[in-house]
């Protein structure tokens, strides 16, 4: 009787353990269903990577590299990666980051060091650095309503190049630490007078220009100065870390964003 009643002991907890664990597989196999699956690249985005792969190895052979492995801290904004331009539409295919000389590149470093310094929580963006002449000579073409002379203040006339081209200036302004760039009275591209360094006296008089732009404009060109940066008369955010003539003497030209 005893050996009977064991018996039946261990048959019902067994059935029961065996219902647990049925339980317990069921759950896990909800679980394992809930998890995302995992994200697969398409072709597009594929190919896409491996351009701008190819580029950053192409733009290495003329010395030049990403800024932001020189110092992450610096803000980008490369706007000619955009639509957000005065062209309204991408002129850069592959190139998706801010390629500069080296030593430029390193002269950057040190006036975002010098901004910090001054300001913890403001940061240098930067609009554009190197490029290529095709987009240069497309961006002019696009001015031809223009002269000549009037074109060649916001844009260099590609049959000398421009210090862009040779990965030697840079379209750039200061940020607030959320990315907000500070109040320049004028924006990035404006082609309207008041953009103009060498004219703001005439807009500070017409109360166009106020205390706040200037203040700002002034620290701009002070942190890009520490390191021997000269700004355009035409274009508060353009600095150049050479003269054109010293920059083809030092640098090879950029024409297209690849080899290819």
């Amino acid at each position: 009787m005893i050996a009977k009643m064991y018996v039946l002991v261990l048959f019902f907890a067994l059935a029961a353990s065996s219902c647990e664990w049925s339980s317990g597989d069921k759950s896990n196999k909800i679980e394992t269903e809930k998890l995302p699956s995992k994200h697969i690249p398409d072709a597009d985005s594929l190919a896409r990577v491996k351009l701008k792969s190819e580029t950053a190895e192409y733009l290495k052979t003329f010395g030049l590299v990403d800024i932001l492995s020189i110092d992450s801290s610096i803000q980008i904004d490369l706007r000619y990666s955009t639509t957000n331009n005065f062209m309204g539409k991408v002129l850069y295919d592959t190139l998706q980051s801010v390629y500069l000389q080296a030593d430029v590149a390193e002269r950057i470093a040190l006036c975002q060091q010098f901004l910090k310094s001054k300001h913890p929580n403001y940061s240098l963006l930067i609009y554009d650095g190197v490029r290529p002449l095709e987009v240069q000579r497309e961006m002019w073409n696009a001015l031809d309503t223009l002269s000549i002379w009037e074109r060649g203040k916001y844009v260099s006339n590609p049959s000398y190049g421009s210090v862009h081209n040779y990965g030697a200036a840079v379209d750039i302004t200061i940020c607030t630490a959320d990315g907000t760039p500070l109040d320049m009275g004028a924006g990035f591209d404006d082609f309207r007078e008041i953009a103009h360094p060498a004219l703001e006296w005439k807009f500070i008089q017409s109360g166009e220009l106020t205390e706040e732009h200037i203040k700002n404009r002034e620290l701009l060109r002070e942190v890009m100065v520490s390191q021997a940066f000269r700004n355009l008369p035409t274009e508060w955010w353009h600095f150049n870390a050479y003269s054109r003539n010293v920059a083809r003497w030092r640098y090879k030209l950029l024409t297209h964003e690849s080899g290819d």
